[in-house]
């Protein structure tokens, strides 16, 4: 049986997260079903192809291997795009089962079985499920119906089987990093799992919902892992336990951690609850290599937290974090917005606590997401909250908190906090100009090269073709001057534009820009970019509540002339100027928004001038600036 898994990366403009994305689940599966399963294949999806290769490249390999069996790992920022391409694939190689698995994939995510696009998805604990389906399958059944742990169409729609156990001794899953199935990220990062399971139970998580009780893979499995690590180059370790201190052998792990290091250093990152953290604690965490923690602070408000199934001891709390940053470890607070029960004066209480104390080095400000199957999507109506549908399923509005008191709430805490919580996502052309390719796949192209990179592989509804659509990658930048803009005015460039996102539906867009002067025929860029933005409905785009702009997945960036050989970066928001009008608020619509990039360095003087040309040459539609950290462009 030939069987083919996949995990999408997150997706970003300048390849930060494809990077070291890491396919953690989909090598559990494999390393266990091939224990347990001798006659079966399965191949993971290349690293090169799965975090920088677009949609037509990964249906193109996809095909190209004939798999009986198609797996796709769905999380929150994949999910998506997973059931897009599975439904081209069933399209087009109609005979290959196709499975999904992971987080998202609960009897309860009306979202994804109304999306379809699969067969079968496993709920809850993946390994022994998916090996009892490929062995039921390898055997020749017919029926998988009865098997636990399945969600299966049916003639009403979709059904649970019952669920399965969890897996007892969690040893009896071969590692994923010492049986070959998995090797380190791009960036020679590694994921890596002491425990499954969670002694908290917050009403906005799934994990403890999944993993209903703590069970500890051995400190002699882990050990040999650490090795592995250390003998592979790995320069971080990204521990995923939701509690890493709260592991009962824990200073063995420590100074397993530390023999580990001495073969090879490097340092490691988890999350902890900073309550737990004693100087002792502390200290024996930064011996061991501890460079950063993840601690949940989510409010300060008892009614909010009494909702969210949380506690907060202020006292213990705050001792924690400075015994942290105390021994060297650098510290990354996460507040949540639009939590039931907290105002907007509940979350600027919350912000200002962890500001005035000085109790962070990181700040991680985020909206709430009801995710399905969480305890508190099952009570979101009683509760007033509405939330988006669609992932990453936000909260837009509670009774406590309307979508205004949302944005201001961001509004407040980059004002207190001095963070950009929504910096623009440059794509790698903009800092080095002659890199074109990612991996393999092709990042960056002048505009008037469309043809000639395209032209004779232009795909229609009639006779679709993959062709060169198969060299792009998961994010593209076109880099547009004066002399070329005129390109965007030629319905065969355009139309082959299209027809590469048509064909990549997922792949990031950025322009990149160098207008000369006022005269830059700024619509002809806005159109096009307003058409690609038509082709798709991108998880990127529903940060509705973001101080630059909600719209991520197209953007306009142009290296703006304010001296003699001098250019400054600005973004613009993507519009459709046919239908534009200014409102009377223009001043405060992040649709009316430029952001522009201003060295740390230069004096008031300098950034009055600079501003002055910039606005000469400024689309039309733009009413305000937002400032951000830059640098300046020769």
């Amino acid at each position: 049986m030939n069987v083919v898994l996949l995990q999408l990366p997150v997706q970003s403009h300048d390849y930060s997260y494809p990077i070291e994305n890491m396919a953690l689940g989909a090598a559990y599966l494999k390393a266990y079903a091939e224990s347990v399963l001798p006659d079966v294949r399965i191949v993971l999806g290349p690293k090169n192809l799965v975090n920088y290769g677009g949609d037509a490249a990964l249906e193109a390999w996809i095909v190209a291997q004939q798999p009986d069996l198609v797996g796709f790992s769905c999380y929150v920022w994949n999910v998506e795009r997973s059931l897009a391409i599975a439904r081209r694939l069933r399209a087009r190689f109609p005979h290959a089962l196709i499975v999904v698995g992971g987080p998202e994939v609960t009897a309860e995510n009306e979202f994804l079985k109304a999306a379809g696009g699969f067969d079968v998805g496993i709920v809850g604990e993946g390994e022994e499920t998916f090996a009892t389906l490929l062995a039921a399958l390898s055997n020749g059944h017919s029926t998988i119906k009865n098997l636990p742990g399945l969600l299966l169409p049916s003639s009403g729609g979709w059904h649970s089987t019952k669920p399965r156990p969890p897996i007892h001794h969690l040893d009896a899953i071969p590692s994923p990093y010492l049986s070959g199935a998995l090797c380190p990220s791009d960036a020679r990062t590694m994921l890596l799992e002491t425990v499954r399971g969670c002694p908290n139970r917050c009403t906005y998580c799934y994990y403890h919902k999944r993993f209903p009780r703590v069970r500890s893979f051995s400190l002699n499995r882990l050990r040999q892992e650490l090795i592995w690590a250390a003998h592979h180059g790995v320069t971080e370790i990204y521990f995923v336990d939701p509690c890493f201190t709260r592991r009962k052998d824990l200073a063995a792990l420590l100074e397993a951690i530390e023999e580990a290091r001495r073969l090879h250093d490097f340092t490691f990152q988890c999350e902890c609850t900073a309550e737990d953290i004693t100087p002792a604690l502390a200290h024996a965490l930064a011996r061991a290599g501890l460079s950063q923690v993840e601690v949940g602070l989510q409010t300060i408000n008892p009614k909010a937290l009494a909702r969210i199934g949380r506690h907060f001891d202020r006292n213990r709390f705050v001792a924690g974090i400075r015994a942290l940053r105390n021994a060297g470890i650098r510290v990354m607070v996460d507040i949540m917005v639009a939590l039931p029960e907290d105002s907007l004066t509940d979350f600027q209480r919350s912000l200002d606590f962890v500001v005035d104390h000085d109790l962070y080095d990181e700040l991680s400000v985020y909206t709430l997401s009801l995710l399905p199957g969480t305890e508190l999507r099952h009570h979101a109506a009683s509760l007033g909250l509405h939330y988006c549908l669609d992932p990453p399923y936000h909260v837009i509005r509670t009774p406590h908190m309307s979508p205004d008191d949302i944005r201001r709430a961001y509004e407040y805490a980059e004002a207190a906090s001095g963070v950009d919580f929504f910096p623009p996502d440059r794509p790698p052309i903009l800092d080095s100009p002659n890199v074109h390719h990612q991996g393999s796949f092709l990042a960056a192209f002048p505009v008037e090269k469309t043809l000639d990179l395209f032209g004779d592989q232009h795909a229609t509804d009639q006779n679709p073709t993959l062709g060169g659509y198969t060299s792009v990658g998961q994010a593209l930048a076109v880099y547009v001057s004066q002399d070329t803009v005129e390109s965007l005015q030629d319905p065969a460039v355009v139309q082959v534009l299209l027809s590469i996102f048509k064909e990549n539906p997922w792949t990031l867009l950025s322009f990149v820009l160098t207008p000369r002067d006022r005269h830059f025929p700024w619509t002809a860029v806005f159109d096009v970019a307003q058409k690609v933005l038509a082709l798709r409905a991108h998880v990127m785009d529903r940060e509705v509540f973001s101080t630059l702009d909600p719209v991520k997945s197209v953007q306009i960036f142009a290296l703006m002339p304010v001296k003699a050989s001098q250019k400054l970066l600005a973004r613009f928001p993507v519009i459709d100027f046919a239908t534009l009008q200014k409102p009377h608020d223009a001043s405060q619509s992040t649709s009316h928004q430029a952001w522009v990039g201003i060295p740390e360095q230069s004096s008031p003087e300098e950034d009055a001038l600079w501003m002055e040309t910039l606005w000469s040459m400024f689309p039309s539609h733009i009413a305000h600036v937002r400032l951000g950290d830059g640098e300046i462009f020769s």
